[in-house]
Protein backbone atom coordinates (compact mmCIF):
# COMPACT_ATOMS: atom_id res chain seq x y z
CA UNK A 1 0.00 0.00 0.00
CA UNK A 2 1.32 3.38 -0.95
CA UNK A 3 -0.91 5.45 1.30
CA UNK A 4 -2.39 4.41 4.68
CA UNK A 5 -5.78 5.73 3.55
CA UNK A 6 -5.91 3.30 0.62
CA UNK A 7 -8.33 0.45 1.09
CA UNK A 8 -6.80 -2.88 0.01
CA UNK A 9 -8.47 -4.27 -3.08
CA UNK A 10 -9.98 -0.96 -4.20
CA UNK A 11 -7.06 0.49 -6.15
CA UNK A 12 -7.95 1.22 -9.76
CA UNK A 13 -5.40 2.96 -11.97
CA UNK A 14 -6.89 5.49 -14.37
CA UNK A 15 -5.11 6.40 -17.58
CA UNK A 16 -4.22 10.04 -18.01
CA UNK A 17 -5.98 10.16 -21.40
CA UNK A 18 -9.32 9.46 -19.71
CA UNK A 19 -9.05 12.47 -17.42
CA UNK A 20 -7.94 15.11 -19.93
CA UNK A 21 -10.19 16.90 -22.43
CA UNK A 22 -10.03 16.00 -26.11
CA UNK A 23 -8.09 18.72 -27.93
CA UNK A 24 -7.16 19.17 -31.59
CA UNK A 25 -4.02 21.25 -31.96
CA UNK A 26 -4.56 22.69 -28.48
CA UNK A 27 -8.16 23.83 -29.06
CA UNK A 28 -11.28 21.96 -27.91
CA UNK A 29 -12.28 19.35 -30.51
CA UNK A 30 -15.80 20.61 -31.23
CA UNK A 31 -14.56 24.20 -31.52
CA UNK A 32 -11.70 23.22 -33.84
CA UNK A 33 -14.06 21.33 -36.16
CA UNK A 34 -16.53 24.22 -36.27
CA UNK A 35 -13.74 26.76 -36.83
CA UNK A 36 -12.18 24.70 -39.61
CA UNK A 37 -15.54 24.24 -41.31
CA UNK A 38 -16.33 27.96 -41.22
CA UNK A 39 -12.86 28.87 -42.49
CA UNK A 40 -13.22 26.34 -45.34
CA UNK A 41 -16.62 27.76 -46.30
CA UNK A 42 -15.18 31.27 -46.50
CA UNK A 43 -12.09 30.07 -48.40
CA UNK A 44 -14.07 27.98 -50.92
CA UNK A 45 -16.53 30.83 -51.45
CA UNK A 46 -13.75 32.72 -53.18
CA UNK A 47 -12.07 34.62 -50.38
CA UNK A 48 -9.04 32.39 -49.84
CA UNK A 49 -6.85 34.80 -47.87
CA UNK A 50 -9.61 35.98 -45.49
CA UNK A 51 -10.62 32.34 -44.98
CA UNK A 52 -7.10 31.38 -43.99
CA UNK A 53 -6.80 34.41 -41.71
CA UNK A 54 -10.18 33.59 -40.13
CA UNK A 55 -9.10 29.99 -39.57
CA UNK A 56 -5.78 30.91 -37.98
CA UNK A 57 -7.25 33.66 -35.81
CA UNK A 58 -10.09 31.41 -34.68
CA UNK A 59 -7.71 28.60 -33.82
CA UNK A 60 -5.43 30.92 -31.84
CA UNK A 61 -8.48 32.13 -29.91
CA UNK A 62 -9.52 28.53 -29.22
CA UNK A 63 -6.06 27.60 -27.96
CA UNK A 64 -5.96 30.67 -25.73
CA UNK A 65 -9.36 29.85 -24.22
CA UNK A 66 -8.49 26.16 -23.77
CA UNK A 67 -5.32 27.02 -21.88
CA UNK A 68 -7.34 29.07 -19.42
CA UNK A 69 -10.13 26.48 -19.09
CA UNK A 70 -10.26 23.27 -21.16
CA UNK A 71 -14.05 23.05 -20.72
CA UNK A 72 -14.76 26.60 -21.91
CA UNK A 73 -16.88 25.51 -24.90
CA UNK A 74 -19.05 23.20 -22.76
CA UNK A 75 -19.53 26.01 -20.24
CA UNK A 76 -20.53 28.46 -22.98
CA UNK A 77 -22.99 25.97 -24.50
CA UNK A 78 -24.59 25.40 -21.11
CA UNK A 79 -24.72 29.15 -20.36
CA UNK A 80 -26.47 29.87 -23.67
CA UNK A 81 -29.32 27.48 -22.72
CA UNK A 82 -30.25 29.55 -19.66
CA UNK A 83 -33.36 31.51 -20.67
CA UNK A 84 -32.94 34.64 -18.50
CA UNK A 85 -29.25 35.22 -19.15
CA UNK A 86 -29.71 38.72 -20.57
CA UNK A 87 -32.14 40.00 -17.95
CA UNK A 88 -31.01 41.93 -14.89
Amino acid sequence: MRDPRDVPGYLAPVRQALTQPILMGGAPRSYAILNGTLAAIVAFAGAIVPGIILGIAGHVLGVFLARRDPDVIEVLKRAMRISGRLEC
